[in-house]
């Protein structure tokens, strides 16, 4: 009997329940590492084989496991007892990674934690009904309520330690990244209101209808802009793209600057228009592929807020400046600005899911990844390099996604009863947001309330400030009440 017992104790505290290098056993890899295959009546153990990757991890690592290969700190097992390297938690920021980007809104954080806790909990369970067969078939007793609950409390904690430490970094590169980006979204809203306050001063004289050729003509550039966007962003990269909208617009910017009649700005109007709708496309796009799948919404709300802020900040910079000697210095905030990106050009990274598009061999690929995620080895790079690859061939249109023509995705989004609701929603919304003449007070709200209040300026600066709160309170009612909520 005191055997028995001394053998219980001895399997109780085998794997994850006495080290932190502990066998969750049983959990299902994705399908890139290795495919199902049909269980086997009896699997014997096969003695898992060190990978590539795991070679680089510390020779310290290697040795806590005797007479084995290093695994990870969990590991799965297939049923035909191949082990795979990705950790219940691993699996949870997989998932996400597979959703399309539009469907990452606020609150992934929330919703990834509680993904990965059920990841953990299964685990825990696996390991624990694992164990009980392990001491059945040695002393013919399975274990105890008391030993089962004790086993699952010590290996969830030590799941959600891991949980812990795996919590996502946000990098130098990533804040580079988000700060260039959100730039050009700033100056699109800047644009969209600068010509508000000033018109009564810039070239005092000039006809109602050169005005609003002036104003009018950056929605024409706006359209141009974004459809050449959607083709050099895959041609020439999310990096190159934006080399070329940070370039226009500070082409535009010193046309505006330095205009000597009506006619120049209006065509510098039509050039920060057409870097206005390049931008709006490019921005989310490479936002989206360099944010991890949790910041997704986060960083989706903030280009946005970038905009708003942007029209924000021109009326606010017209109290000083609407003047007859100072409304070059408005304008001249676009040529600042664009300086400002130009200098930490040298330093934002190209989309590694883009590069991983042209050849999912790419070193370089790899190398951003290492520095966008703060990784260390190089078994956690091949897990997020699989990531993205995984997310890009599950999202495609088609099984030759990088030949897939926009018309081609369109329809397939159409016809995918999982995004079909969310895009019509989606085109619904912005048609209306057009169409109910938002803009037009954006453009003209000085004129509007001329003769109404003492301070025209005054009022079209509340209306910039209260679609700035509105569009901060937006994460707040998602995360409360949910999108649908956000969306009544």
């Amino acid at each position: 009997m005191a055997a028995n017992e001394d053998e219980r104790r001895r399997l109780l505290e085998q794997g994850n329940g006495s080290s932190p290098w502990y066998n969750t056993a049983t959990m299902p890899t994705p399908h890139y590492h290795h495919p199902f295959t049909q269980p086997l009546q009896n699997p014997a153990p096969q003695e898992p084989q060190m990978s590539e990757a795991h070679k680089s991890q510390p020779a310290r690592m290697a040795s806590m496991v005797p007479g084995q290969q290093m695994l990870t700190k969990s590991y799965s097992v297939h049923a035909d007892g191949a082990p795979g390297y990705l950790t219940p938690l691993q699996l949870g920021r997989h998932e996400l990674y597979e959703r399309v980007p539009f469907t990452a809104v606020f609150g992934m954080q929330q919703k990834e934690r509680n993904i990965t806790e059920a990841f953990a909990s299964y685990a825990a369970d696996l390991d624990t009904l694992e164990q009980d067969q392990i001491v059945y078939s040695r002393t013919n007793q399975h274990l105890s309520e008391l030993e089962r609950d004790s086993r699952r409390s010590r290996a969830s904690l030590l799941l959600m330690d891991e949980l812990e430490m795996d919590a996502v970094l946000v990098t130098t590169p990533l804040i580079i990244a988000i700060f260039v980006a959100g730039l050009c979204q700033f100056l699109v809203g800047y644009n969209t209101g600068v010509m508000n306050a000033p018109s009564s001063v810039v070239f005092s004289g000039h006809s109602t209808l050169e005005w609003s050729w002036a104003v009018s003509v950056f929605a024409v550039g706006g359209p141009l802009g974004a459809i050449a966007a959607g083709t050099l962003v895959d041609t020439r990269g999310r990096r190159g793209a934006m080399a070329i909208c940070i370039y226009t617009f500070l082409i535009g910017g010193v046309i505006q600057t330095t205009a000597k009649n009506m006619m120049f700005i209006t065509m510098s109007r039509f050039v920060i228009g057409f870097a206005s709708g390049f931008s709006s496309v490019l921005v989310p796009i490479y936002l989206g592929e360099l944010a991890p799948p949790t910041l997704r919404g986060t960083l989706g709300t903030l280009t946005q807020f970038c905009l708003v802020t942007g029209i924000f900040v021109s009326d606010l910079l017209a109290f000083p400046f609407a003047t007859e000697k100072g409304w070059r210095i408005l304008f001249s905030v676009t040529v600042v600005a664009s300086v400002v990106q130009i200098l930490c050009f040298p330093f934002l990274i190209e989309s590694p899911r883009w590069l991983l598009g042209r050849d999912r061999a790419s070193r370089r690929a790899r190398h951003i990844i290492k520095k966008l995620r703060g990784l260390r080895y190089d078994h956690e790079i091949e897990i997020e390099v699989n990531h993205f690859v995984s997310a890009s061939h599950k999202q495609a249109c088609d099984n030759n996604e990088e030949h897939t023509s926009s018309k081609v995705a369109f329809f397939a989004m159409l016809m995918d009863k999982q995004i079909r609701n969310l895009l019509v929603c989606s085109l619904a919304l912005q048609m209306a947001q057009q169409l109910c003449g938002i803009n037009a007070v954006f453009y003209y709200s000085t004129m509007f309330f001329e003769g109404l209040i003492d301070s025209p300026l005054l009022g079209t600066t509340i209306v910039g400030g209260v679609n700035v709160a509105a569009t901060r309170n937006v994460p707040v009612v998602d995360n409360a009440r949910g999108v649908s909520a956000g969306i009544l």
